[in-house]
């Protein structure tokens, strides 16, 4: 897998909370079926992959997990075709100014020299400037899959590639400038932003992460944080809860998707207490 892949995917991978908000819970139906719901942050921080004992002993416990997405070949080679303009498009889209600031931090900090970024579409762009470079690749995500797949575990998507790239693709052209603007004004704060966000995951305050996230939508473009909100957030919940809910009803089940997706009213945490669930938190 691509560096620039391996980051788009973990982008692709990161409302207000209940009280005691936790990052993983138990959710079980009135037959006694018990499956568990955890939120993860799409990073390869080492203290994120140091799983506590009650994830351990759930997964032992279970039959699947299902994540956003679950990297195949396949996946990565059309997610590759999708990132990039047929032909090199990225200074004229983005003007020449931007677009130099752009070739200069990629360069910098990712190993990405101008043949490699010239043809990225600016939403690919955004993504890869909105995270850390990755070192290892081994994200939390993959990291928890590698250990439920060597459990004996089906690991199994609640999403398609092509449903998370039309949330991207659907931002128009000038929001996608925004976001690649804001992306390259906020670089240097990056670093302090994601320690801020695993400090608060680690000390299972789900509220606390919320309102860092929050806090980070809030300076985008209006109308991109609206889509953020309705088409990243609230319709993928609801996508994703229908598509659980089968396997809910077996029990056996882990879901396991960006922290984000948890909270609020159109979260996954609500959105199963309406479809009957009992949710509780463990940590």
């Amino acid at each position: 897998m691509s560096t620039y892949c391996r980051i788009i995917l973990t982008g692709l991978m990161f409302l207000v909370a209940p009280v005691q908000a936790q990052v993983f819970w138990s959710v079980s139906d009135e037959e006694g079926n018990r499956n568990w719901l955890l939120g993860t942050v799409h990073s390869e921080e080492p203290r994120l992959l140091e799983f506590p004992p009650e994830l351990l002993e759930a997964l032992q416990s279970s039959e699947r997990l299902a994540l956003e997405l679950v990297p195949d070949a396949g996946m990565l080679d059309e997610l590759n075709r999708a990132m990039h303009y047929d032909s090199d498009r990225l200074e004229e889209v983005l003007g020449s100014e931007l677009y130099t600031e752009v070739v200069t931090l990629m360069e910098r900090h990712y190993g990405m020299g101008e043949p490699a970024v010239r043809r990225m579409r600016p939403w690919a762009v955004a993504m890869t400037l909105s995270i850390p470079a990755p070192e290892t690749g081994l994200f939390m995500d993959l990291a928890l899959s590698f250990r439920a797949s060597g459990m004996g575990l089906e690991v199994m998507p609640l999403e398609t590639l092509d449903e998370q790239l039309n949330f991207l693709a659907g931002i128009d052209k000038p929001g996608q400038i925004a976001l690649v603007r804001q992306a390259v004004d906020e670089f240097d704060q990056m670093g302090d932003m994601f320690e801020a966000l695993i400090g608060a995951y680690l000390d299972g305050d789900l509220d606390r992460l919320e309102k860092l996230s929050r806090a980070e939508i809030d300076r985008m473009d209006p109308d991109v944080a609206a889509h953020f909100d309705q088409v990243g957030l609230v319709e993928r919940n609801h996508r994703m809860v229908e598509r659980a809910l089968p396997y809910l009803h077996q029990g056996g089940l882990i879901i396991a998707v960006g922290a984000l997706h948890l909270p609020g009213d159109d979260g996954l945490i609500e959105l199963l207490r309406a479809e009957g669930f009992t949710v509780e938190g463990v940590y």
